[in-house]
């Protein structure tokens, strides 16, 4: 599965390393720990998201070597580099402005995911394993197919990308793979009550946006669909930064009666983002492929265009459609 990813990284020198806008855990924790392995085999490694990094990831990245796009590219950068490596997203809607000066660059690119569905012309080498708790897990397993060292940092952002995409251990992708190395990182020394606290941790913005929030919940089909929003009157007013709203809908999802459940989120440019959650019964998947999106089975993300009222009608009216009988 590695044989020609490995052979890339050895033959290259400089390597760009990206992932999806609004980055979380695991994706900032893939890219550090794949940067990690890549500067102990001597190679140059610059990472550029489109989006900053999320406060509670930062703690991965003590010295601020993750750049982020515009404002901290040079164009030397993507044509300077033997590779770009995309981790943790497999199509261009996601990756965000940055996206667009790696489709038009001829530098070649390689993928490693576990979301469903693919683009294209995404990459010249895609490794896309849907069975993977997280994409942690897969540059995991890669650094140990290519026979690196485990080192406590790169240990650390493994752990951070796999509770984050598990839930610390509690979602439907939890299986015997992703324990195992659980397992063996705790062996090699990191701290799991330390490292759960720094990537859960939340903010007082975090805590009265979640009030805000969780005011707006509704509910259909005798409460089979929930969803919740939130505008950007909301963030503002709670000081709130858009990661501040991450981990909101779980909680909905929780809810007993609830099949599935959508989260309404206003972006600056007029936009909304939509995420989805399944406890098992509709393939929330196929609604986000519906509106250009993509993920999982159970959790998926897409955008539609504003205002909310508008979004939440057309999707809720479309989510109706998929609620089993």
């Amino acid at each position: 599965m590695w044989a020609e990813i490995a052979k890339r990284i050895r033959a290259g020198k400089r390597f760009i390393v990206t992932t999806h806008i609004h980055p979380e855990g695991d994706a900032i924790g893939s890219e550090v720990a794949l940067a990690t392995f890549l500067e102990d085999q001597g190679k140059h490694v610059t990472i550029v998201n489109s989006s900053s990094t999320p406060q509670n990831n930062r703690f991965m990245d003590p010295s601020h070597k993750i750049k982020v796009y515009p404002k901290d590219y040079r164009p030397e950068m993507l044509s300077e580099a033997d590779q770009v490596i995309i981790v943790d997203v497999n199509n261009w809607s996601h990756v965000g402005p940055f996206g667009d000066e790696i489709r038009e660059s001829s530098t070649p690119r390689m993928c490693i995911d576990h979301h469903q569905g693919v683009d294209a012309d995404f990459a010249d080498v895609v490794v896309s394993d849907t069975s993977a708790a997280a994409a942690g897990v897969l540059v995991y397993e890669l650094i140990r197919d290519m026979g690196g060292d485990i080192t406590p940092r790169i240990a650390e952002a493994v752990y951070a990308a796999i509770i984050t995409d598990t839930g610390t251990f509690r979602f439907s992708n939890t299986d015997a793979r992703v324990f195992r190395i659980a397992m063996d990182l705790t062996r090699d020394g990191i701290n799991p009550f330390t490292l759960h606290r720094q990537v859960f941790s939340k903010t007082a913005a975090a805590v009265k946006l979640l009030g805000a929030v969780m005011s707006t919940l509704e509910y259909t089909s005798d409460g089979k669909l929930a969803w919740i929003h939130a505008t950007r009157q909301m963030f503002d007013s709670a000081s709130a930064d858009y990661e501040d709203s991450d981990g909101i809908l779980d909680i909905v999802r929780s809810t007993k009666s609830v099949e599935f459940c959508l989260f309404f989120k206003e972006l600056p440019d007029g936009r909304v983002k939509v995420s989805l959650r399944s406890n098992g019964t509709v393939d929330v998947y196929e609604i986000a492929k519906h509106y250009g999106g993509g993920g999982h089975r159970m959790a998926s993300g897409m955008s539609v265009n504003g205002p909310m009222a508008n979004a939440i009608k057309t999707v809720v009216d479309a989510a109706r459609k998929h609620i089993p009988a």
